[in-house]
């Protein structure tokens, strides 16, 4: 059975407590669950931030005009940037796409996660698997430059392993 775009949305958003801060962190989410058999039907292409699809930014309006979700909009206030905050209108525990409780499970432990970390977790992800680079740590620092310091390209492997997902890093 064919589910409708939108309740994959709504579903993230209910797994992951009813609430997701940044259309980043979304697309991240999708793209990490789809690598691990949630099967949206998503098609994702590189982008700025890594993996993105469009399929999903449609997918996220349908869920709005539906009824499923609500954005909302916060201001950073370092510099009174814009960002997204995705709400799940319904208290619905019932999940008509993401039945498997253990990507439910998977949803919420990366839901928890920086945005930067699963920024470099999706594109690293993505560098093995779909670009096929070798040495996809020089490629991540040349594409990430700074973002990638400070830990987080570490924290990023390390929850890639964690949740059973290409590249892993030999220990040391």
């Amino acid at each position: 059975m064919k589910h409708e775009p939108e309740h994959y949305v709504a579903d993230i958003l209910s797994a992951a407590g009813g609430r997701l801060v940044s259309r980043i962190r979304l697309q991240k989410i999708a793209y990490l669950l789809d690598q691990l058999g949630a099967k949206s039907g998503f098609d994702y292409s590189y982008h700025h931030y890594g993996p993105y699809s469009r399929d999903l930014d449609s997918a996220i309006l349908d869920a709005e005009a539906f009824g499923l979700v609500r954005e909302e909009y916060g201001y950073r206030k370092t510099d009174g940037a814009r960002y997204s905050v995705f709400v799940r209108n319904a208290d619905d525990k019932q999940f008509s796409c993401l039945k498997d409780s253990h990507l439910r499970d998977i949803t919420k432990q990366l839901a928890s996660q920086n945005v930067t970390v699963l920024e470099l977790a999706a594109t690293a992800h993505w560098l093995v698997k779909f670009e096929k680079v070798d040495d996809w740590q020089a490629e991540i620092h040349r594409r990430k430059g700074t973002k990638t310091d400070n830990g987080r390209l570490e924290e990023a492997t390390k929850l890639l392993a964690e949740v059973g997902l290409p590249p892993t890093v030999a220990a040391v």
